[in-house]
């Protein structure tokens, strides 16, 4: 009732001002409207009594909100959504933007000449700050230019009211004067990363949701159930700011999308995403450091210390093809209160980053229907919280950074024009327990692959990569990867290698076109492992991979060996 008048009053042609939508969604919900409104408009919100999170919906169940024409302007460099422990909530057409926007951009008018700082004059109309995380433009394309190096480590200082000193090791030589470039940062201090969070969710549908610019990713979610579906969605530049005449270069200072550590992976069919400042999306997933074994109890840590992790009724096991057991409690605990061994609490305290032993502090005391052949410093994951089962379908992607996939499931009929690549890797140490059994990528499109941060250090090296790397640069040996699919794709103008498989079995290559190929000079991504930068399709420690009917038409003048099995 409450929501069906609020329509009512604010469809009419001399639309009421409403300052804040909150309350007015809030009121309705408690009177058990499964149906809200909310007016059109644009919103300028800051979190309230001292929050984090501009806008929060909890433990609600099959509510439906409207937001068609709504768009959601957070005043603070924080969250401004979030969905938290929901199950079958629907939202339709918010659109979240922030003002102040999270990043900045300009155009380089000054290079040092030892190549070791430049100067970027800011474009009017955008904030006046020395962000320092930069991406390098082509003025040419507004697009990441090509070639551009990884450039970790800046440091940014304001020279005068609108200029930004950005100082890194032979940064000029990516950015020569009358390039462009953006540059972007996470939170505010006293706030909290991502436009958008869905923790804790299931059966959560988002449709035409859009997202303009983000302290961090666009859209985050992680834990609880999944099965959330993500209809036509964007995450997009927004409109070109006030007193501004050049367009924006950026979304989301961080990744467009991302999924981790649920049990159902989520529908993403139909949307768009463009010029992000990191992945473009990715199904996200870790193992479990086995600390303590006492029969079938374990104390387990995550790799990833911003997750729940598992719960009870997960499995978990240590390799495709091997013994499982199933949890039947959980409780967290500290290292402190775990009783660790003292050799492994010693491990844990010195391990360097990205190493085995590096893992979360918070533990988990999980109790398994079986046991299991483990013992400390062993290494578990779960089925259940991989995100498998995932469908991405249709979408159109325009940015730089990767699809990234840690899970099972099916990419199919999407168009990826100028991206880093497509990604399937566990990205854990060497040792670390992982299997993706079961992917399909099929019908997709992708469109001038491989020019962007070389990264010999990387196997992940193809417009397509399924790669796992072991210790010593090495690659592991089959199966971190089974069942796969790989069919009818069409891969254009891609430079470097076009497909790289490692550490497979039963591998099915059918009906894919490589047109063009090798035109453009690879830039040495994966020659740490040996993985040939003049290969068309390039494999290595695989079992019962089928090739079929692959033609590749016109290679360039660096083209190699076109097919190279090792």
């Amino acid at each position: 009732m409450i929501a069906r008048l609020l329509f009512f009053l604010f469809s009419c042609s001399a639309v009421m001002a409403l300052d804040d939508f909150r309350p007015m969604v809030a009121e309705a919900i408690s009177k058990g409207e499964k149906k809200v409104i909310i007016p059109p408009g644009t919103y300028r919100l800051a979190p309230t009594g001292g929050g984090k999170c501009v806008w929060t919906l909890q433990g609600l169940k099959d509510v439906e909100i409207i937001a068609d024409g709504v768009t959601l302007v957070s005043t603070k460099l924080t969250r401004a959504v979030a969905i938290d422990r929901c199950t079958g909530v629907s939202l339709r057409g918010l659109t979240v933007d922030y003002d102040p926007l999270p990043f900045t951009q300009g155009t380089v008018t000054a290079v040092a000449e030892n190549k070791g700082w430049i100067e970027v004059k800011l474009h009017a109309g955008y904030p006046r700050q020395p962000y320092s995380r930069i991406d390098v433009v082509d003025p040419a394309t507004r697009y990441r230019k090509k070639g551009m190096p990884f450039l970790w480590g800046t440091k940014a200082e304001m020279r005068g009211e609108d200029t930004v000193r950005v100082t890194l090791k032979d940064i000029g030589k990516a950015a020569e004067t009358g390039t462009l470039a953006s540059l972007n940062t996470g939170p505010a201090a006293d706030g909290i990363p991502h436009a958008f969070s869905l923790e804790r969710c299931s059966g959560v549908n988002l449709r035409g949701v859009t997202i303009h610019s983000a302290p961090g990713m666009g859209i985050l979610e992680c834990d609880g159930d999944g099965k959330t579906e993500y209809l036509a969605c964007r995450v997009v530049p927004g409109p070109t700011p006030t007193g501004a005449s050049e367009a924006r270069l950026l979304s989301t200072s961080w990744d467009a999308m991302q999924t981790k550590t649920v049990r159902h992976g989520p529908r993403v069919e139909g949307c768009e995403i463009r010029e992000a400042g990191d992945d473009s999306w990715s199904v996200q997933s870790s193992d479990f450091m086995v600390l303590k074994v006492t029969g079938s109890t374990l104390v387990i840590a995550s790799r990833d210390e911003f997750t729940v992790g598992v719960e009870s009724g997960d499995r978990l096991k240590t390799r495709i093809g091997g013994p499982d057991a199933t949890i039947t409690s959980r409780r967290e605990l500290s290292r402190e209160k775990a009783a660790l061994d003292p050799a492994v609490t010693a491990k844990l305290k010195d391990a360097p980053q990205w190493s085995e032993w590096r893992v979360s502090p918070k533990c988990l005391e999980v109790t398994l229907d079986q046991a299991l052949p483990v013992k400390a410093g062993d290494s578990l994951y779960s089925p259940d919280r991989m995100g498998n089962g995932f469908s991405f379908l249709n979408n159109r992607i325009h940015s730089s950074g990767r699809l990234l996939i840690k899970g099972a499931g099916r990419i199919e009929g999407n168009l990826l024009d100028t991206p880093h690549s497509i990604v399937v890797c566990p990205e854990i140490p060497g040792n670390a327990a992982a299997g993706i059994d079961g992917l399909v990528i099929r019908k997709n499109t992708i469109r001038r692959s491989g020019w962007f941060c070389a990264a010999p250090w990387s196997t992940q090296a193809g417009a397509l990569s399924i790669t796992a790397g072991g210790g010593a640069q090495q690659l592991r040996a089959p199966a971190v990867f089974a069942n796969i699919v790989i069919e009818d794709n069409t891969f254009e103008d891609c430079s470097g290698p076009n497909l790289v498989i490692s550490s497979a079995k039963g591998v099915k290559v059918r009906g894919n076109r490589f047109i063009r190929p090798h035109h453009d000079k690879p830039d040495g991504t994966g020659g740490s492992y040996g993985i040939a930068s003049n290969a068309v399709i390039w494999t290595a420690q695989c079992e019962d991979v089928e090739m079929k009917n692959n033609p590749i038409t016109e290679p360039g003048s660096f083209c190699g060996e076109k097919v190279v099995e090792k």
